[in-house]
């Protein structure tokens, strides 16, 4: 029989991404005609086989060359398809075992898929254009397997490389390893190692990027503990608000000292790839699944109108939804969305505005509340009010000499007169024309706010004392059918 020779077999190129000419199959079968067959039909789209009539001799050939596919015949003399393939999983895992076989010998090639990890197996006769699909389907794995190996091996090349290169920042990056195995006790040392390894990439690229990225983790996180949501994704939001940003990594300097409404079209797409640059770096690592999926989708919108691709509501991960409003919140308090930095009640405010489309509701009131909590001041020291206890629920009631002290004193930590919103005088007198309103000062209460009931169960924007408490930016929380007071 006309084979191929050795030595042509031998000196076919190895190079990726393999194509019909540089794909080296061994065909195995004791009936020369079958091979030839096979040589015929792969030969005319392009392919080179190599051919032997044992399992023997296929072992021996692979000794000294390399094959990207192996095609055998099920039932030959001394060594069958099945004994090969177990063969071949042992001294070459990576190579690609397609079996032929007799429709008697179904039970054999279930065997051999099962022992032998058999990519597919076809009974004789073949449909010919069915089998050659499958080369070739084989061979589009087999790239992306090899492209996924060399980008994996770059990464733990670069992660080497930054440790060696953040060696004076070593004690900062061993803290936040430290309080990140805290939170995280099953991941793998290994695990620890990428994500310090990435965290160094943030400081190193723009420090900027770290500061950011460690105040989104810090909220997120406490976010999902209100929300009730499992430790273990609790952590997993600590560890994708940290690596929310990775794929910034890979912008230029010009764009990331640009403001995202500054950035011409070109620039735009660019920074819209982020978030999808950040999940490949990712999601090749163990334990990094769902975190690489809310790193990608974290500039999706709850209505659909997102990128990168458009998800809506509850397609959206869950922790994408958080990492979404928490990222917004803080580039509007770092001016990085408008033209100048916004304060905490703008940045709350904005963020209500966009509840139910940009953003899921119940993420919002989480993050209001556990906003608010956190900057709840005192109330004895910055407000300068006497609440006597057990008496927190009272109706609008004029004020007494000691609280009106001051025309400007306010529910806020601003001292400067522009900056106040309104006083309490005027806050007293608007409740007090409403029979059925109160006020509700639970200020002195561990993370308690100044509630207002109007004593309808709805808010009604037509109503004077609604629209009084919004214009001085009073947030309405439906859960509790009240307005409250957002501490800034």
């Amino acid at each position: 029989m006309d084979q191929p020779s050795k030595v042509e077999s031998s000196t076919m190129p190895d190079a990726f991404p393999l194509t019909n000419s540089t794909t080296r199959i061994l065909c195995v079968d004791d009936e020369p005609n079958i091979l030839s067959a096979l040589k015929r039909m792969f030969t005319l789209v392009g392919f080179s086989l190599t051919c032997v009539e044992s399992g023997q001799e296929a072992i021996k050939l692979m000794e000294s060359q390399n094959f990207h596919i192996v095609i055998s015949d099920m039932r030959m003399p001394s060594m069958s398809g099945v004994e090969l393939f177990e063969h071949i999983k042992l001294t070459h895992p990576e190579v690609i075992k397609i079996l032929l076989t007799g429709y008697s010998d179904l039970d054999s090639a279930i065997a051999a898929v099962n022992r032998g990890e058999v990519y597919r197996y076809f009974t004789k006769p073949w449909n010919e254009s069915e089998i050659i699909n499958t080369v070739q389907s084989a061979i589009e794995y087999l790239n992306l397997k090899t492209e996924k190996d060399r980008l994996l091996a770059v990464t733990q090349a670069q992660n080497i490389q930054l440790n060696e290169l953040v060696a004076t920042l070593e004690e900062k990056v061993q803290d936040r390893t430290q309080n990140l195995t805290l939170a995280n006790q099953r991941l793998k040392e290994s695990y620890f190692s990428s994500i310090k390894s990435f965290s160094n990439l943030l400081d190193l690229r723009h420090m900027k990027l770290l500061d950011h990225s460690k105040l989104v983790a810090d909220l997120s996180m406490k976010i999902g503990i209100s929300m009730n949501l499992d430790t273990e994704v609790c952590q997993e939001l600590f560890i994708s608000g940290l690596l929310h940003d990775i794929g910034k990594i890979g912008l230029s300097d010009r764009v990331l000292a640009t403001k995202v409404f500054n950035l011409p079209q070109s620039d735009l797409e660019v920074y819209k790839a982020h978030g999808s640059m950040g999940s490949s770096c990712l999601k090749g690592l163990e334990g990094m699944k769902t975190i690489s999926e809310n790193i990608k989708y974290h500039h999706e919108r709850f209505d659909g109108n997102g990128y990168p691709e458009g998800l809506k509501a509850e397609k959206i991960p869950m922790g994408a939804r958080i990492l979404g409003v928490v990222e917004t919140y803080f580039e509007l308090l770092e001016g990085d969305l408008t033209q100048s930095n916004k304060s905490s009640v703008e940045a709350q405010t904005i963020v209500l505005r966009y509840k139910n489309s940009a953003f899921d509701p119940n993420v919002v009131d989480h993050f209001l509340k556990v906003l608010n909590v956190q900057q709840r001041p005192s109330v004895q020291t910055d407000y300068q009010i006497n609440v006597k206890e057990k008496a927190n629920t009272t109706a609008a009631k004029p004020m007494n000499s000691k609280e009106l002290q001051s025309n400007n004193l306010r529910p806020g930590k601003g001292q400067e007169t522009l900056k106040k919103i309104f006083t309490l005088q005027s806050l007293y007198s608007m409740v007090g024309r409403f029979d059925q309103a109160r006020i509700l000062d639970k200020r002195d209460e561990q993370g308690g706010f100044l509630w207002v009931s109007t004593g309808v169960k709805k808010f009604n924007p037509n109503s004077e004392l609604d629209k009084w408490l919004k214009s001085n930016r009073f947030l309405y929380s439906e859960s509790e059918a009240a307005w409250y007071f957002p501490f800034d």
